[in-house]
């Protein structure tokens, strides 16, 4: 069959004699997915490296091109994509997505010397995967590590401008396209997830009994599952009524039901529910009308944790939509907006909108670490400060050391098959919750609820609630809800989605074998909530939560609102949480009392421009306040501090208030350890409520180290100039260096051991220090009345003020009983009035 892109054959299979770096742009449906692969492995002599952005079209291209070949999938063409790898030694053309990609491509992973070609489809769609294995292949073929070729598709990149950043060649190729008819749907100002399954509906209806109907296959665009699920659940009536048959596409399909959604013919009408995937990574056959909600999720980063957006899609994204009622006659496309919003022209590189923690976390996988990292060949360079967030980030995570490379638990992150707060619950977990946290990561990995609701039962609603509360039972919160459905339901008996469960058992069985789980472990017991709480806390902090205080204040005996989300918070972000209904519940029965807390496993973002506006929470694990003091989360508030001394022993202790989100964890007095109480105990010693006199002895050398470092040069025989460090700051230090982290080391610290070494420091001589302590003290004392000194070496002048009320009530000190003070000029200022005691 000859496809549009065929034309441009010869020129670029000429062309990769001369260039190793190409750019191509085709409409979708021309068939360069299809045919570069097989130039590019004839041209090599070796296998063809197929980069996509999704998984669905990984397994239909593979599909596709083996079929051509009479083969099963997993010849000489195969495909890799997270958790299901169907290639062999025998395969000419590798089909995988942008992940499984880069781990090839690792420098552990060894595997770049053998493709001939890398070839990255669908550039234009731009996820930050694709920039960073862009970015790892051109700097490997600028420095000789990579010998092969590098090619980019896209249906509508900016060809030339890229081609000019990495000295590429470009080629155009055209495709077949007829004219698409476009209709908005003015009931709402913008694309909106609001009400969108019956707005979808309503177009559907409208277009079928419309003149203009032809009867071709119907593509709807949609978000993402959740959407695609309630918009079939919308069409139930209107599928049977027209003879409809109902076809879902996204990545998370099974390998069936999607050679089911490709075939070229079907007995009835079809109607697509897709996310993007459609938009541009595959070509649904027979499509002659496009209903496009113009929105996508979108990924986005939120306290650490990546996260879906449900955004607008760019205008480039709407055109190509409804590009696809064009591709085999006339069509039309109805879009779910009025006619006059204004869209954004390109949607920004994910790399630029974006935290970047993973994204360092891949990039030193290939290579791309510490300074390497910003001059690599990017083709958009990751904003700098975006850089310097997340390396501190990974670095109070322990992923990357001081200078920005990967530590030994940043490369088991970065080889992990899931995102980094997931893979930080699997790294080196203990042996008896190995096994359950892969069952944990695997639910949180398919996003998406195991249990039918109850609209869906349809008959045998009463038969699977008796059935859920035998399985159930004891059981009040969603996470060991699902973990108890993957496994031990039923998928008849329990009322489960088969595709869910199916596919969440198979992940689950894929990272027992990267954590290493046995047989034995693998069928053990769940895990308690309570110990994966502790187990979570300790890995993913960020994800603790508490409710809000405002939320608790609506609750009536401990419960929520049912149906009402809640606010929970973390100190940094918000998110809307829905109080839990356990289905184990019986009738009348009431439901124990809502968490005040607990880890959320699972976000998601809803907003207009990518930012998440309103942030929601699922899979929760309720802890207490008590559990997040224990794991040291929330920011403490040290309050009055007590000092003293105790049977001889000193002691250090404060009122310690924790706090999250603005809600009180804690509060108890304790006593203070580390930083806390260094800070502490320095300010009691210079108070005198603990290791006396070592307040008095250290303030005593400060005084004559700041008088000798004044010092006129003409006048001295030492060295030291540098004036000395305030008292507070000074003992601090020397704590430090003594040691001290718990009250109990205070015991150990005998006064003498916080002076300063003034010879030392000062290179002075004993004999010239001694006679300076008795000419300059700090303080003077005489007949119980007590003066301050401050002492003047360059002006020549001491200073000499009251310590206290008795003192300064008494007569005016004689000059002739005061110290020596070598002959300096000494004056007494008492309030406001300044004496001349020695001129």
């Amino acid at each position: 069959m000859e496809l549009p892109v065929d034309a441009i054959r010869p020129q670029f299979m000429e062309a990769l004699r001369a260039h190793p770096r190409h750019i191509l742009t085709a409409p979708t449906g021309s068939g360069k997915s299809t045919r570069l692969p097989l130039w590019l492995a004839e041209f090599t002599g070796k296998p063809v490296l197929v980069v996509e952005p999704r998984r669905v079209a990984c397994r239909s291209l593979a599909g596709f091109l083996a079929g051509q070949r009479g083969e099963k999938v997993g010849a000489t063409v195969g495909y890799r994509v997270r958790f299901d790898d169907r290639s062999s030694a025998q395969t000419e053309v590798l089909f995988a997505t942008t992940g499984i990609a880069l781990r090839m491509l690792s420098e552990e992973g060894g595997e770049r010397e053998r493709f001939g070609a890398v070839l990255i489809d669908e550039f234009h769609e731009r996820g930050w995967e694709v920039d960073v294995l862009s970015a790892a292949l051109l700097r490997a073929q600028a420095t000789g590590k990579y010998q092969g070729h590098v090619v980019l598709t896209s249906a509508t990149v900016d060809a030339e401008a890229i081609a000019g950043r990495i000295d590429a060649k470009v080629h155009h190729a055209s495709g077949r396209t007829y004219p698409v008819a476009i209709r908005y749907a003015d009931d709402v100002p913008a694309p909106t997830g609001d009400g969108l399954a019956a707005r979808v509906r309503d177009a559907l209806a409208k277009e079928l009994d419309s003149a203009r109907d032809d009867g071709g296959d119907v593509l709807v665009f949609l978000p993402g599952k959740r959407e695609i699920q309630a918009a079939e659940d919308a069409l139930g009536g209107l599928a049977r009524a027209h003879d409809l048959e109902i076809l879902q596409v996204h990545g998370s399909l099974p390998v069936d039901e999607i050679q089911r959604a490709f075939k070229p013919e079907a007995p009835r009408r079809r109607v697509f529910l897709a996310t993007n995937v459609a938009e541009t990574s595959v070509t649904l056959p027979g499509v002659t009308l496009v209903i496009d909600s113009g929105l996508a999720r979108m990924r986005v980063h939120r306290g650490g944790r990546s996260a879906l957006a449900l955004v607008a899609v760019a205008e480039a994204s709407m055109d190509q939509r409804a590009g696809r009622a064009g591709r085999v006659r006339e069509g039309r496309c109805v879009r779910l907006w009025s006619e006059r919003y204004s869209p954004q022209p390109h949607a920004a590189p994910e790399i630029e909108r974006i935290e970047l923690d993973d994204v360092l976390l891949a990039a030193a996988s290939v290579g791309l670490e510490g300074p390497a990292f910003l001059d690599a060949p990017w083709i958009s360079l990751p904003p700098e400060f975006a850089v310097e967030e997340a390396r501190a980030r990974l670095r109070r995570a322990r992923a990357l050391d001081a200078q920005g490379r990967l530590t030994g638990l940043g490369q088991q992150l970065a080889t992990m098959p899931v995102s980094g707060a997931e893979g930080r619950l699997l790294i080196d977990p203990p042996a008896e919750l190995a096994a359950t946290l892969c069952d944990l990561v695997a639910t949180l990995q398919r996003g998406q609820d195991l249990l039918l609701p109850d609209h869906l039962l349809r008959g045998r609603k009463e038969e699977v609630r008796e059935a859920r509360r035998d399985l159930f039972e004891g059981l009040h919160d969603e996470v060991s809800l699902q973990l108890a459905a993957l496994r031990h339901g039923d998928v008849r008996r329990h009322g489960l989605r088969p595709a869910a469960l199916r596919e969440v058992r198979q992940i689950a069985r894929s990272l027992r074998e990267v954590v290493g789980v046995s047989a034995s472990q693998a069928d053990a017991q769940l895990a308690s909530a309570e110990e994966l709480v502790r187990h979570a806390l300790s890995r993913i902090p960020e994800s603790a939560f508490v409710v809000r205080s405002r939320a608790l204040k609506r609750r009536v005996d401990g419960r929520a609102v049912r149906g009402k989300p809640e606010p929970w918070g973390n100190g940094e972000i918000e998110l809307l949480v829905w109080p839990f209904a356990s289905p184990a519940l019986k009738e009348g029965e009431k439901s124990p009392a809502d968490p005040v807390a607990g880890v959320i496993l699972d976000t998601f973002w809803i907003g207009d421009d990518g930012t998440g506006v309103r942030g929601s929470g699922k899979m929760v694990l309720p802890c207490s306040y008590a559990d997040l003091v224990e794991a040291d989360i929330g920011e403490r508030k040290i309050g009055e501090v007590r000092a003293g001394n105790h049977r001889g022993a000193p002691y250090v202790r404060a009122r310690v208030e924790r706090e999250l989100a603005g809600v009180a964890l804690s509060a108890a007095e304790e006593a203070l350890r580390g930083a806390e109480l260094v800070e502490a105990a320095a300010k009691a010693i210079l108070e005198g409520r603990i290791l006396k006199p070592a307040g008095e002895r250290v303030l005593d050398d400060l005084h004559i180290w700041e008088v000798l470092a004044g010092w006129p040069n003409v006048d001295r025989s030492w060295t030291g100039e540098d004036p000395p460090p305030a008292p507070q700051e000074y003992l601090v230090e020397r704590l430090r260096l003594l040691g001290v982290e718990r009250e109990q080391d205070l015991m150990l610290v005998e006064p003498e051991d916080l002076r300063p070494d003034l010879e030392a420091e000062l290179q002075i001589h004993r004999f010239d220090l001694d006679p300076l302590r008795e000419e300059f003290p700090r303080v003077w004392e005489h007949l119980g009345f007590r003066y301050h000194c401050q002492v003047s070496p360059m002006a020549r002048r001491v200073t000499m003020t009251p310590m206290d009320k008795k003192t300064a009530r008494a007569a005016d000190p004689k000059a002739n009983l005061l110290p020596r003070f070598r002959g300096f000029r000494v004056r007494y200022k008492n309030a406001s009035r300044v004496i001349d005691l020695r001129g």
